[in-house]
């Protein structure tokens, strides 16, 4: 009787330690969405997990289509999982165009952001994909900065 109570014991304090480790995706919201900074306003959040790609595969992405506003700064936010193999990368397009990206593949420099000045009203495109095609998992923030 006392093995099987030490048991119970046991998975259940298992149990409260892997719940409280776990973060939800609205904690994952809030977080991400307070690293986009004070001084801008959400608007929109993606959570994306992507799987490794397979083969001679061409890399997994997500696409959103978006409607941005002219005369208006926006942020993107990236906040990439702590235990995600992958590390997340946001590009951002207005038809075939790449206007914004969180990595520099001439420089091989990753960031954590960016904003854009939208010059035209108009349907852009956010890709969001992981380095070297690797599985992932990440929460992006769509925040206004300012109209111009």
């Amino acid at each position: 009787m006392k093995k099987n109570i030490t048991i119970y014991i046991a998975i259940f304090f298992l149990a409260i330690g892997f719940t409280a480790n776990a973060q939800t995706e609205e904690q994952k919201v809030k977080i991400c969405t307070s690293m986009a900074g004070s001084d801008a306003t959400y608007l929109k959040d993606f959570i994306v997990e992507l799987q490794a790609v397979q083969g001679n595969e061409k890399t997994p992405s997500a696409k959103y289509s978006l409607l941005l506003n002219k005369d208006t700064r926006y942020r993107f936010t990236l906040c990439t999982d702590d235990d995600s193999p992958g590390k997340g990368i946001i590009q951002l397009l207005d038809t075939n165009a790449l206007l914004a990206s969180t990595f520099n593949p001439a420089t091989g420099k990753e960031f954590k952001g960016f904003d854009i000045d939208i010059q035209k009203t108009g349907v852009y495109h956010v890709f969001i994909s992981f380095h070297d095609g690797k599985a992932g998992k990440a929460t992006i923030i769509m925040s206004l900065v300012k109209r111009l």
